[in-house]
């Protein structure tokens, strides 16, 4: 029985050592920073380290560059409308039968 007892409470005591020479609040709050970073969006957040800042970085151009297509895609479908449009009507006054 003496043994048992010696035995758990050297268990204990290497767990307390261990436990604090590692300092598991900084791994704690590193984990928590990854995780806010991860999770919330927008500038400013998510931006501590060059990872994040490249995806970020990534995010924000990509919807730039579709806004930017979209508006150029619109664009030139009403300017080639435009242009079939005025050709067929020269084409009509020209060749009326």
């Amino acid at each position: 029985m003496i043994n048992i007892s010696v035995d758990w409470l050297c268990g204990q005591l290497a767990f307390i050592y261990s436990f604090n020479k590692v300092k598991p609040a900084v791994i704690v709050d590193k984990l928590i920073e990854i995780a806010v970073d991860i999770i919330v969006p927008g500038r400013g957040a998510g931006e501590s380290n060059l990872f994040m800042r490249n995806l970020r970085s990534f995010e924000r151009d990509g919807d730039r560059i579709s806004k930017e297509l979209g508006t150029f895609t619109f664009v030139l479908f009403y300017w080639s409308r435009y242009v079939i449009v005025n050709a067929t009507k020269h084409w009509d006054c020209s060749f009326p039968f």
